[in-house]
């Protein structure tokens, strides 16, 4: 109360208070993502050139159109897409390019629809595209009935945003179309050209070549400077321009593998599972429950594996199990459900009545019981009332007859009337997942094998909690006091262990090769880009199995290199170059101690053939005999004097002597249309392709995913 009177008292307290908290909101709606002078503008995930990607919308589109999968990369999908939209909107708002509603709509649901389309509406057994479902998705949109859709459980409860992402995916990929057939149209071969290529395809000759492959020369005989690697780079500079800044890391892996006390401990637990296993009589039931598997049919030798193929075929009695037993990195039971000698194969015929709801299933089968009245009178007619009402594609132009059949090959009811139930020269009324079937069992073969049914139990050997933990205080131990990523590669080397590589990494990569993926690649970049040349990270990375979601490795991580925009460094290329580099070394350590000498000569000194290869000319992109992608041969090949040896040629897997056995051909071809053609299709192939990757290259594009993630 004394407080209220002050306040009473001293209107201008209130005041302050007021305009204080003013203040605040107003500091805070500037700092926290509005569009205000303060602080990073968080609502935005990035910008190509004038267009904003709202991370809200952005945020809103993933959750409404992934469902599953790996959700870093679909993060990455989508932002791929949004990227590609706005360059590709963009560039065709230039040009005067549009997608009209009624072109959109014929995508969708024209005669010729959208490759998006077909890959979304794909029927997942035929692969091809569903235009039943498609028709009754236009007709919910037409009527304007989504909601009614949706409760039908025909239309997802995300249709509208997926069918808006759709829409849009369609539409970029239609402009996208549009401007490359427009580049592709641009590019045409002049007559000069089209006549010299068409010249170069008749001007094979026939040459003769020995290889002396690059491991003639050891790896220690031969020095790589940085001047090497940095000429090779300066040749194939495109190779190593980085259009961000990168980070590149180097870390050691300490991997969590099960004990012999995990085994020990797992084979105890399936011994009780055995013991349980014994009085239960649901097989199937109990299998599913203990990670196991059921299938019902008889299998043979050769489908069982090695392990318990023979017991299970010759030693074990029906009902008893055998196991544990270690099979790949599982320990698993298996018990003998039934056990039977049964004929290798068998010849049917049938017809099918499809059918998936109860009434159609009673019309199904209502066409089958009259058939077969029919075919009970006179079994003549089986092929023609096949030929005329089966809905099996696969055999009712074939008057329903199926060949060689081998037990499980089937479903499981028409396969236990086929080898088992089923007396040859009878006919039977089955029921599958397909429909109704009027079954003939024509005949069996005279050889037999044996074929058991069996179950199985199964636990993946996985490392215990204590296992994981004492890898983790293992990492842990390792990594206090190093200081220095030198300091961790010293004791990581003196340990036996690998340092491994990372290579240039981007602010957004969430990956890592061997490792996984997630949130702990996200927070090791982020430190990476926080971090100093030399730094090691203080914190153990925790990397999870994807299948079997146990800790299954702990990673250290030190800061080796920061890569700036631009030109890589030497030190940033060095291991992943140093084999192409060092191959060039060794050539030239070659070359002079092959030059002056005769094929023979050369093919006896370094154990190699003289290899003859016939029709080489300046268009091939490749040689025959082996010998592959070696440009700088088929260029010396071409100029090469005839019955003249070359100069050693420096190639990519080895040094080569050629000598040119025959002239090459001086007339000039009269295939210049074909020659044209060529050329038009491969220069047109190539600007289509590359056209997205060509406007990416020029493309004022802000990234700022990581914005947020990285605070």
């Amino acid at each position: 109360m004394a407080l209220i009177g002050k306040i009473r008292k001293n209107p201008l307290i209130v005041l302050l208070f007021i305009g204080g908290g003013i203040a605040l909101f107003v500091l805070s709606e500037m700092t926290s993502g509005a569009n205000g002078p303060i602080g990073p503008v968080e609502n935005a995930m990035g910008r190509i050139g004038e267009m904003e990607i709202d991370r809200a919308e952005f945020e809103r589109t993933l959750s409404s159109v992934y469902s599953g999968g790996d959700a870093y990369q679909n993060r990455d999908n989508l932002w791929q897409f949004y990227v590609n939209e706005g360059l590709v909107t963009q560039e065709a708002a230039d040009m005067g390019l549009t997608v009209s509603e009624q072109e959109l709509t014929d995508l969708e649901f024209g005669p010729n629809p959208s490759p998006v389309i077909r890959r979304n509406f794909s029927d997942p057994q035929t692969g091809q595209l569903n235009r039943q479902f498609l028709t009754e998705v236009q007709g919910y949109l037409d009527r304007g009935d989504i909601d009614q859709g949706i409760t039908d459980r025909k239309l997802s409860p995300n249709f509208r945003s997926i069918w808006k992402y759709q829409r849009r995916e369609i539409t970029a990929q239609r402009l996208q179309e549009k401007m490359s057939a427009m580049v592709s149209k641009a590019m045409y071969a002049p007559s000069w050209q089209a006549q010299d290529f068409a010249n170069q395809q008749i001007s094979g000759r026939k040459i003769a070549v020995v290889k002396v492959p690059f491991d003639e020369v050891q790896d220690d005989a031969v020095e790589v400077g940085d001047d090497a690697i940095q000429a090779y780079m300066e040749e194939n500079r495109s190779l190593f321009l980085n259009p961000e800044e990168s980070r590149s890391l180097n870390y050691v892996t300490f991997n969590v593998v099960p004990t012999e006390a995990d085994s020990a401990a797992l084979r105890t637990q399936l011994n009780e599972i055995a013991e349980e296993w014994k009085s239960e009589t649901n097989d199937s039931l109990f299998a599913l429950a203990n990670n196991g598997s059921y299938a019902g049919v008889f299998y043979a030798e050769t489908a069982l594996s090695p392990v318990i193929a023979d017991v299970v075929l010759e030693d074990m009695n029906v009902g008893e199990i055998y196991g544990p037993y270690v099979e790949g990195n599982a320990m698993k039971l298996v018990k003998l459900v039934d056990r039977k000698v049964m004929a290798d194969s068998a010849r049917t015929r049938h017809i099918l009545r499809n059918a998936t709801t109860p009434a159609q299933f009673e019309e199904a089968d209502r066409m089958v019981d009259s058939l077969m009245t029919v075919l009970n009178a006179n079994r003549g007619k089986f092929a023609a009332l096949a030929e005329e009402f089966s809905q099996d594609p696969g055999s009712a132009s074939n008057g329903g007859v199926y060949e060689r059949v081998t037990p499980g090959q089937f479903v499981r009811p028409f396969d236990k009337v086929l080898f088992q139930t089923g007396t040859v020269g009878r006919l039977y009324k089955v029921r599958t997942q397909y429909g109704v079937h009027l079954v003939e069992v024509m005949s069996r073969s005279q050889s037999t094998s044996p074929r058991a049914k069996v179950a199985y139990a199964v636990e993946s050997i996985l490392p215990s909690n204590e296992t994981e933990d004492a890898v983790l205080s293992e990492a842990q131990q390792f990594l206090n006091g190093k200081g220095s990523l030198e300091e961790l590669k010293t004791a990581a080397e003196a340990a036996g262990m690998e340092v491994a590589n990372t290579g240039p990494l981007a602010i957004s990569n969430y990956a890592l090769a061997g490792l996984g993926s997630g949130q702990e690649v996200r927070d090791m970049m982020c430190w990476a880009f926080s971090a100093d040349p030399g730094d090691v990270s203080g914190i153990v990375y925790t990397f999870t199995d994807p299948q079997l979601f146990y800790e299954n490795n702990y990673v250290l991580v030190g800061l080796e290199d920061v890569i700036p925009a631009g030109m890589a460094p030497v030190d940033a290329v060095r291991e992943s170059v140093l084999p192409i580099v060092r191959n060039r070394a060794k050539g030239e350590t070659l070359a002079p101690q092959l030059a002056g000498k005769d094929l023979t000569a050369l093919a006896s000194q370094y154990g190699a053939t003289v290899d003859t290869v016939n029709n080489v000319n300046p268009t091939m992109s490749s040689l025959p005999n082996g010998l592959g992608r070696e440009p700088k041969l088929v260029a010396a090949a071409a100029n090469l004097p005839t019955g003249q040896m070359s100069a050693p040629i420096i190639g990519e897997t080895g040094v080569y002597v050629i000598k040119a056995l025959t002239d090459a051909p001086e007339a000039n071809s009269g295939n210049l249309p074909g020659a044209r053609q060529q050329l038009n299709t491969t220069v047109r192939l190539q600007a289509a392709n590359g056209l997205i990757a060509a406007m990416r290259v020029g493309a004022d594009v802000e990234d700022q995913r990581a914005a947020t993630e990285c605070r």
